[in-house]
């Protein structure tokens, strides 16, 4: 068999049929649906079962394990050569498995690949990842090599090395950390199309929850896992690279931002295995992004990073101006 799809189950009845139809009826037929339940209290795993397709292999988890742990059993069960990733509330594009195959075999040297997504559902968009391995490692310290959701791994480097999610991670984010740990084993690759539909909405894990410490959380361990130090001061302005504020940016925080992207660009150095340029290019671009975030926080803060790093311009004299009047305003309430 050439590939497992391993789609993980809990509570995603009104979803699930139509994420399984989009793999059953697609263009590539040498599968399996393997569907791993975790304890669904709804009556989505009879929806499947009513399906009545011998590609559909459904295990049943005894009792609620977790995401995590739900996708190292199908990890374990997985008979494909690949194992292809689609969750429950998603679909995938009818040529999305047989591209993906094509792109996996005329690159052996990739071991774990996606592509890009449509995003439907509250929000509406599309997003993609880069195309190679080296971009994808210079981003790793930030965010995702390839979307788990679309993924598509090689199993027997999978067996021969080990590679499992971290059963005890109940936190969002833990798909980031799994495809973190393939760095060490070969390459990384996307294809540019979307091919998965990926639904937004308040199913999703990240739903309601607070993402400052999520990502605080997060962060820490996946420097953690790469071997790259940061402590807990570092942590409060390295979230300003996310777009989030666990302190308020004030002049003096921005100060230690700046001597951050400073550290930050050293410790990248000697970690050895991180491209450097596009790292850094990498870096510049989330601190010009902070500069809007750290404005509509504190004015005065953001001014200090203008001052101290840029880059000056015109519409960013206007957004701190327009950031001014408004702490005027909610001082003057």
């Amino acid at each position: 068999m050439k590939v497992t799809v391993l789609m993980t189950l809990y509570n995603k009845g009104p979803f699930v049929v139509e994420a399984a139809r989009s793999v059953l009826d697609g263009t590539f037929k040498d599968l399996e649906l393997l569907v791993v339940d975790d304890a669904s209290t709804d009556n989505g795993p009879e929806l499947l079962a009513a399906l009545n397709d011998p590609r559909i292999r459904l295990v049943r988890n005894a009792a609620n394990s977790g995401r995590a742990a739900s996708a190292n059993r199908g990890y374990a069960e997985a008979l494909g050569t690949y194992i292809a990733v689609l969750d429950a509330d998603d679909r995938q594009h009818p040529e999305r498995l047989a591209r993906q195959v094509a792109y996996m075999e005329a690159h052996p040297e990739v071991v774990i690949s996606g592509t890009g997504v449509r995003y439907f559902g509250a929000r509406n968009g599309t997003h993609t990842w880069p195309s190679d391995d080296a971009t994808c490692r210079a981003h790793l310290l930030f965010t995702d090599p390839v979307l788990y959701g679309t993924c598509i791994m090689r199993r027997s480097i999978m067996v021969q090395q080990g590679l499992r999610s971290i059963d005890q991670w109940t936190l969002p984010g833990e798909d980031y950390l799994f495809t973190m740990q393939w760095a060490r084993h070969g390459r990384y690759g996307n294809l540019p199309d979307v091919l998965v539909d990926y639904r937004i909405g308040e199913q999703n894990q990240r739903h309601g929850r607070d993402p400052v410490s999520d990502r605080a959380a997060l962060c820490r361990e996946a420097f953690r896992m790469l071997n790259v130090p940061i402590n807990e001061e570092e942590l409060d302005v390295h979230l300003l690279l996310h777009q989030l504020t666990r302190v308020r940016p004030t002049a003096q925080v921005v100060e230690r931002l700046v001597r951050w992207e400073r550290t930050l660009r050293e410790r990248a150095a000697n970690a050895g295995w991180i491209p450097l340029e596009l790292f850094n290019a990498e870096l510049a671009r989330r601190m010009d992004k902070a500069f809007f975030t750290i404005a509509d926080h504190d004015a005065k803060g953001a001014w200090a990073l203008l001052k101290t790093r840029g880059p000056r311009s015109f519409a960013r004299f206007r957004y701190l101006a327009a950031a001014f009047i408004r702490s005027r305003s909610t001082m003057n309430r």
